[in-house]
């Protein structure tokens, strides 16, 4: 019951929730341990002697092993473009008879020209065509006829090298000296750019530029911005300010350390987001961006399809978290037991050691008495004993 505009914005906000999940899985620690970011066994010491421990079976949580990475409640667009023109004024100048014979023959003995100096055009192939002429009647014979030619970013009619006779097409008419709607070829930068990612020579020099438009399931069109269009693919590009057309790129660092860039090609489950090849996998240009692969090799893949059933997916995550809240949960009940029975044994030993130092301190007490009786004992005899020699003195006056 969705708009498609609906479904973006509630995709971009999942995007954001899946992007927080691994942001605290990343960065969540205690004691300097990662505890979410990794699959990790942390112990913990829980007694006086060696191996009294208590060990912690840590889980990594993030998006990935969630089963989330993937989530996309997007519906795919119907993807369109429309080529970007270009005002060119023809010039056959370029195509001299010894242009002709090279391109030809292979020779350049000049005995040909373009016929009446006329270009046709093929609305059906998209394809320029030139009538050659040729003085020589072995050449007028074997070679006169309509031949497929290019027309450069500066307007030169050139013909290819090797070119072969071919039969004038039927929807071909000609076309006057300035050319309003011929398709703007991407530039010699992005065909480099092209040949570089692996595409093939050909290929990469016949990419235009594009106007992309996307059509929702409602029938709604939106403008999409610029694109390269190679072959049945688009590239996603940037219109500079001077006017020429950039193809967007993604720098990130690759599994060796060394930093690389990927071309950024429309598509994704909605057909229009930017994502990037890596080793064989494909990701959002957004997350790959700055990644470096050597510290995290494992990064989210872009989702491809519409997530059928999304709400499954995430119960399941939830189911995935709940039993890894269980076990934590359990991990930390046995850390209160092991608490508490360290509480009780620390009164235990403090009450027996009141108790031996009560014992003590009576025994010293009985001593101390002891030897208080026995010193008031022998001053009491010493007395006595002073007493009777007195005595005696007293009975002789």
């Amino acid at each position: 019951t969705n708009s498609q505009s609906d479904l973006d914005s509630i995709q971009a906000e999942i995007t954001q929730r899946l992007n927080e999940i691994d942001r605290v899985s990343g960065q969540t620690q205690f004691n300097g341990v990662k505890v979410l970011a990794q699959d990790n066994t942390l112990t913990i010491q829980v007694g006086a002697n060696d191996g009294e421990t208590i060990d912690i079976d840590l889980k990594q949580i993030n998006s990935q092993t969630l089963g989330l990475d993937t989530l996309n409640v997007q519906k795919k667009y119907d993807v369109d473009s429309t080529d970007v023109t270009q005002s060119l004024d023809l010039k056959t100048a370029g195509i001299t008879g010894a242009t002709l014979k090279t391109s030809i023959t292979g020779t350049t003995t000049e005995t040909g020209s373009v016929k009446d100096g006329k270009v046709y055009y093929d609305k059906d192939s998209k394809n320029y065509y030139v009538e050659v002429d040729f003085t020589d009647t072995t050449d007028k014979t074997a070679h006169a006829g309509f031949y497929k030619a290019d027309v450069d970013a500066d307007g030169n009619v050139v013909l290819a090298a090797g070119a072969t006779k071919e039969t004038k097409p039927t929807n071909a008419v000609e076309v006057k000296k300035t050319i309003d709607e011929k398709p703007l070829k991407a530039s010699s930068d992005v065909q480099d750019a092209l040949k570089a990612s692996g595409i093939a020579d050909a290929v990469a020099e016949a990419a235009t530029v594009v106007k992309m438009s996307y059509t929702d399931k409602n029938g709604k069109t939106i403008d999409g911005g610029y694109g390269i269009k190679v072959g049945n693919d688009y590239y996603a590009a940037t219109k500079e300010k001077d006017g020429s057309y950039s193809i967007n790129t993604t720098s990130y660092t690759d599994k060796d350390g060394n930093t690389k860039s990927a071309l950024n090609q429309l598509g994704g489950a909605d057909g229009k987001t930017e994502v990037v090849s890596i080793d064989g996998k494909t990701y959002n240009a957004s997350k790959a961006e700055g990644h470096n692969f050597k510290a995290q090799p494992d990064l989210a893949e872009a989702a491809t399809t519409t997530t059928e059933n999304p709400l499954q997916k995430i119960d399941a995550a939830l189911a995935q978290v709940d039993t890894l809240r269980s076990d934590l949960g359990a991990v930390q009940n046995r850390f209160n037991s092991a608490i508490t029975n360290l509480g009780n044994t620390v009164n235990n030993l403090t009450s027996a050691r009141s108790r031996i130092e009560d014992s003590d301190y009576a025994t010293e007490v009985s001593n101390m008495s002891r030897a208080q009786i026995l010193q008031q004992a022998g001053t009491s005899v010493l007395a006595q004993a002073n007493q009777v020699p007195q005595n005696v003195l007293s009975l002789l006056r």
